[in-house]
């Protein structure tokens, strides 16, 4: 006898709609800075931000603290260098590696972005309110602790 496969929609599917706001999200913030004149993706905005947050990182750390495997960071890693917003110093303990740090010229970056970026983080959140926001980052933050455990 075969067994009746339960079925449902993608309308049901938690997975759809956080892969569809993802995506949703990062190609606003991409369009929100070509109109501002500036060629940046948001993941090479991510990787600025890790590294403001914290400087000195090596690659692999940089990659693991923003989410990128390792090829994804070492092309945005090599795209932020060309244009001169980073600078990767040898690692005295390991001549082999790298730290990253801000170049000047990130630092600059990084500030004339940020009102772009909080102008969409304001369209992003229309319509909630700030204890709603901090909710829907603890249910997030459960989604990735939930799947990091099991």
């Amino acid at each position: 006898m075969r067994q009746k496969i339960k079925t449902f929609s993608l309308d049901e599917s938690l997975g759809y709609w956080l892969y569809r706001s993802h995506i949703q999200v990062s190609a606003a913030l991409r369009q929100a800075f070509q109109d501002a004149g500036h060629d940046l993706t948001p993941e090479q905005w991510a990787v600025l931000l890790g590294l403001r947050e914290q400087e000195g990182l090596n690659q692999s750390k940089l990659g693991e603290k923003t989410y990128k495997d390792r090829h994804n960071i070492t092309r945005i890693l090599k795209q932020l260098d060309k244009r001169g917003y980073i600078e990767k110093l040898h690692d005295e303990k390991d001549k082999r590696a790298f730290r990253i740090y801000l170049a000047p010229a990130g630092r600059s970056l990084l500030k004339k972005l940020k009102p772009i970026v909080l102008k969409h983080r304001d369209r992003v959140c229309r319509g909630f309110r700030k204890d709603d926001l901090l909710k829907v980052r603890d249910y997030l933050g459960q989604i990735v602790n939930n799947l990091r455990c099991s």
